[in-house]
């Protein structure tokens, strides 16, 4: 394996090890060398496992996008611009050599790469006998305070970037496709691909991320685990509540054709569905105007679709669930599991 890793390593500095903003020495040491222009770091790791975060049967390049995507997400929720990131793969045997897939792999990843302007600048490379696993690091810069999950305040206003749902759709309908336990789609193949498209490829709000923070936006996080388990991290960190009508949660299209005014589908894909990679963040009311000229300056929509309320020691839960003006029990399941 030793020689197939080292022909790894290669292609993938040839590939992905270009120098970017701050690197003083990248890919090809025994440690990257980097520059932070005296600006604070911020960071952050996910794991991904094939099997449990993603089908073994992925395209590559998708993979590729959609690893560095969600941790870039993560960088966006605290307000970082992104600059450098490591890798670390563990391959299993294929039959046909790791070239190919590499070269996908890459592709996908440089893609988005590119349009974030961040760097590899290391990481390792091993052989294994169980699933195809990637860890990466992303690092950030900020240049000055950062949104943080417990900075909510009583009076904020609950906001979402883009649309919610596309992505745990588009996953109930993989798991039907390969004889899982699912919920079936029914829409026209064009919205079905479009679906498809968010869930193997979201976009990390990055641009606007930044725009809010120099406003005055204090309090975010990516939405990952799905709608109303990740504002339940906010409430839960800032001590407080919330109110949200469901009929405020913004949908694509594509989803509207799926859901169809079904009130259970619409718990399910934008409520507690995950994979959708948007913001949610909080702010003060007098920052609307504010943050509407953001979003259209982005061409990213955002939506308000809820409140933060006070502490209640005797509340039963932390969000007040609301359904056309009548209140509604809340789901059983608050948020996405990643166990396919």
């Amino acid at each position: 394996m030793a020689n197939e890793e080292f022909a790894l390593i290669a292609q993938l500095q040839k590939d992905l090890g270009h120098v970017g903003k701050g690197v003083r020495l990248g890919i090809g040491d025994d440690a990257a060398w980097l520059d932070t222009e005296g600006r604070t770091l911020v960071s952050s790791m996910d794991t991904l496992v094939a099997g449990r975060h993603f089908f073994a049967d992925v395209h590559p390049a998708d993979l590729g996008w959609k690893a560095l995507a969600v941790n870039l997400s993560d960088l966006a929720a605290m307000g970082a611009i992104p600059r450098w990131c490591l890798l670390s793969l563990a391959l299993p045997p294929l039959a046909e050599g790791y070239g190919q897939w590499v070269q996908d792999f890459a592709a996908g990843w440089l893609a988005l790469a590119e349009r974030a302007d961040v760097a590899l600048v290391g990481g390792d490379t091993v052989a294994t006998d169980g699933p195809l696993t990637l860890s990466i690091t992303a690092l950030g810069v900020v240049e000055q305070g950062v949104m943080r999950r417990d900075a909510a305040s009583v009076g904020d206003l609950i906001w979402v970037t883009g649309t919610l749902g596309d992505a745990a759709a588009a996953l109930d309908r993989a798991f039907v496709s390969r004889g899982l336990p699912g919920w079936a789609l029914n829409c026209s193949e064009t919205c079905a691909q479009a679906l498809e498209n968010r869930r193997l490829r979201p976009q990390p709000r990055l641009d606007f991320a930044r725009a809010a923070v120099a406003a005055g936006v204090t309090c975010a996080l990516d939405c990952s685990d799905g709608f109303l388990a990740d504002l339940g991290h906010i409430l839960q960190a800032s001590g407080l509540r919330a109110r949200v009508d469901l009929e405020h949660l913004p949908l694509s299209s594509a989803l509207r054709e799926c859901i169809d005014s079904d009130l259970q589908r619409l718990l399910r894909w934008p409520l507690t569905g995950g994979d959708d990679y948007e913001l949610i963040f909080c702010a003060p009311p007098s920052l609307t105007g504010t943050l509407m000229a953001l979003a259209t300056n982005c061409a990213l929509p955002i939506t308000a679709v809820g409140e933060v309320l006070p502490a209640d020691p005797h509340a039963a839960e932390d969000v007040d669930l609301y359904w056309q003006g009548q209140s509604l029990s809340l789901p059983m399941n608050r948020g996405h599991q990643h166990v396919f």
